[in-house]
């Protein structure tokens, strides 16, 4: 079974300036969990996930001057974390807010491939395209609803 057969077609989307709050009224509009973010030729971009919001509200490693002083910042990947939890808690915009890359797989590709993706990248959804345009959605459930269904994958 191939990606373009369980996916969803339907997929809310957001601009690079679509603001978070907007953001977050889709997901509770469509109750979903992610939205990916794409540019005017359909490109995945990144994606904003309930993680991502939640990071702004509550501000789990905001960075503090004090830790910085005290400990340092000791490699660039340290470095970098910091840069991204910074950006996330001011974020205003999808662009600001956004984990990028999103994880996407061709339409093509067999759904073994999509669901090791998730287990690899502990992600809840891998967005579907073709020819680098977004043509779809899977997300955990349909992994679900396919152990219902009596499909084998």
């Amino acid at each position: 079974m191939l990606a373009k057969d369980v996916m969803q077609r339907q997929v809310i989307t957001a601009m690079i300036d679509t603001p978070v709050k907007e953001i977050a009224a889709l997901m509770l509009q469509h109750n979903i969990s992610g939205i990916p973010v794409v540019n005017d030729f359909n490109t995945v971009l990144g994606v904003v996930s309930e993680f991502d919001l939640m990071r702004k509200e509550i501000r789990p490693n905001e960075p503090n001057i004090w830790k910085i002083c005290l400990w340092g910042i000791t490699n660039d990947s340290k470095i970098q974390d910091y840069e991204d939890s910074l950006r996330k808690c001011m974020a205003n915009t999808a662009g600001d807010i956004m984990t990028s890359p999103a994880i996407t797989a061709e339409e093509t590709d067999d759904l073994e491939t999509v669901g090791n993706l998730m287990f690899e990248k502990k992600i809840k959804r891998v967005f579907v395209t073709r020819n680098g345009k977004l043509v779809g959605v899977i997300s955990r459930s349909a992994f679900t609803k396919l152990l219902l269904d009596g499909s084998n994958v």
